[in-house]
């Protein structure tokens, strides 16, 4: 049942949509002139201009799985105010990397305006009285947003979307935002009359955000820029990360074994079940066709015959519906049944398959799966260790999962702010809890979660985290917070040893994050000082 504040949450989003796509509705530009092109874009093109930001789509070469020339599409929204200063200028970049969608009109280039893309636009034209003071908010207003679409949406919607291979998306997304960012310093020096683009500021600002499919893709993006040292060429200073999947190993594991009690709340997931059924496919698809070791098998190896027979596959590579979308039809054969060229499925045996939850379905992975791969998955000794080497199907799933993990194999340079509920029963909260066992040392140092909006599920997270990214209130300390010890090159050196060195001097007081105070704090909270947490009431 929702609560007070995403019944609140969700009026205000359908209110904003209505006035936005009145103003949008009169700057489309139809997509079938560009849509065919496949080369490298030279020039941003105008997409949309709704208000004060305008919506500009380029294409932009990279690789696909098999390390092949590709070229994908990407939005750019960019400040244009309409009263415009002389010294105005972009302050910051910020790249971001989308949600799971099934419906190829939901991708960021698209003009159907998805509520996610709403946001987004709504984001670079926020005004804040307090940028002339330097507070938070200027790392909030007065930017460009680079949002690509993922491989499989927009130029290349007739080809698989290469679903939470983590490694390819992110490295598509960070050619993106070279190639962005270089399309639009060019066209932003031209010498011509009413030039809508701003120069960027001499020392901007670049952040990594994204929510559910995209906050992992915003983890992996960060840890590709820090591995390929491109930190300070692209001013890179951190990344805010809101329930995303970083473990996938962890997340079916929980579908499995969560009887509602996870995490110190009480949700109605049960064991065996996947609330959002859509992403087991989804999974599965993506592991297929990018993983090496899955090269071999076929989706029919992992998924079960009456699943397939409900058409999802079809669902899925058409780019026409929503998840939701598929989700109301797979509800509409449970209470039908379903009917094949050589087979029958009773609504009883339906019923097998789902359960009903409103006008949608929650999925029984027993039925879900092949009887092979839910015996491996449900089987805690086979998940405990990753196989090297797999002989079976099953195996090669378990080590394709495991190496699209985000958790593990690097040291963050930079810091991250992850948003997380812990009554999510789509990405479940462990995801988070996987990363923290993966770096236990800098917890509140280099990165540090909010988890106050535990009493909600996914999709209104979701609301709660857009909703808060536009308010001039939450994310700007967010951003603050990431700025304090960054530098373009990353950390800087030895600070771990330095913050940690600092927080046990005797002579002075830390909020439980790491930031120095002046003097005794009077609020009540847990801070650090003489080497102990002190609580204060």
């Amino acid at each position: 049942m929702e609560n007070k504040r995403s019944t609140s949450i969700i009026r205000y989003l359908t209110h904003m949509q209505a006035v936005i796509i009145l103003i949008c509705l009169t700057a489309v530009v139809p997509l079938n002139s560009w849509a065919q092109n496949a080369e490298p874009s030279e020039r941003l093109e105008r997409l949309l201009m709704p208000g004060t930001s305008t919506v500009y789509y380029f294409n932009y070469p990279t690789v696909n799985s098999a390390g092949e020339r590709i070229v994908l599409s990407s939005a750019l929204i960019a400040w244009t105010p309409t009263d415009r200063q002389e010294t105005d200028s972009i302050e910051t970049v910020h790249v971001y990397s989308h949600a799971t969608i099934g419906s190829d009109e939901e991708r960021p280039t698209s003009t159907g305006l998805s509520k996610e893309q709403i946001m987004l636009q709504t984001l670079p034209r926020r005004s804040y009285e307090s940028y002339l003071d330097q507070t938070p908010a200027e790392y909030v207003g007065r930017c460009i947003i680079i949002a690509p679409d993922y491989e499989g949406y927009g130029l290349t919607k007739d080809i698989p979307h290469p679903y939470l291979s983590q490694r390819l998306t992110a490295q598509q997304v960070l050619d993106a935002t070279t190639y962005g960012l270089e399309l639009y310093r060019k066209q932003s020096a031209e010498k011509i009359a009413d030039n809508p683009l701003l120069p960027l500021k001499e020392d901007w600002r670049l952040f990594c955000i994204g929510f559910s499919q995209g906050g992992a893709v915003t983890l992996a993006l960060q840890r590709l820029i820090e591995e390929e040292g491109l930190s300070e060429q692209l001013h890179f200073y951190g990344s805010i990360s809101g329930d995303g999947p970083y473990d996938l190993v962890e997340t079916l594991r929980y579908y499995i074994e969560d009887d509602g009690t996870s995490y110190g709340v009480k949700t109605d997931h049960r064991k065996n079940m996947s609330t959002y059924p859509i992403v087991v496919p989804l999974i599965i698809k993506g592991m297929c066709s990018t993983h090496p070791a899955m090269a071999k098998y076929h989706i029919e190896d992992f998924l079960s015959q009456q699943l397939i027979d409900t058409d999802v596959l079809s669902w899925i590579d058409s780019k026409e519906y929503t998840t939701a979308d598929m989700s109301r039809m797979w509800n509409s054969q449970l209470n039908s049944g379903l009917t094949k060229s050589d087979r029958y499925y009773s609504p009883e045996q339906m019923a097998e398959l789902f359960a009903p939850v409103d006008d949608k379905v929650a999925g029984h992975l027993e039925k879900m799966f092949t009887p092979a791969t839910f015996a491996y998955l449900s089987n805690a000794d086979s998940m405990a260790v990753v196989p090297t080497n797999p002989t079976t199907a099953q195996q090669a799933l378990h080590l394709a999962l495991a190496e699209n993990s985000v958790t593990t194999g690097w040291k963050p340079q930079h810091r991250i702010q992850f948003y997380h509920s812990r009554g999510d029963m789509v990405v479940p909260f462990g995801n988070y809890l996987a990363f923290r066992d993966a770096q236990p040392d800098t917890e509140n140092i280099i990165y540090r979660v909010n988890d106050t909006y535990t009493d909600v599920d996914h999709m209104a997270a979701a609301i709660i985290f857009f909703l808060d990214l536009i308010s001039s209130g939450s994310f700007a300390e967010h951003f603050e917070w990431i700025s304090e010890t960054a530098t373009p090159t990353g950390i800087r050196e030895n600070s771990f040893a330095e913050v940690q060195r600092q927080m046990l001097d005797g002579d002075n007081w830390y909020t439980i994050d790491g930031r120095r105070l002046g003097s005794r704090p009077t609020a009540n909270g847990v801070y650090i000082h003489n080497r102990r947490k002190v609580v204060i009431k």
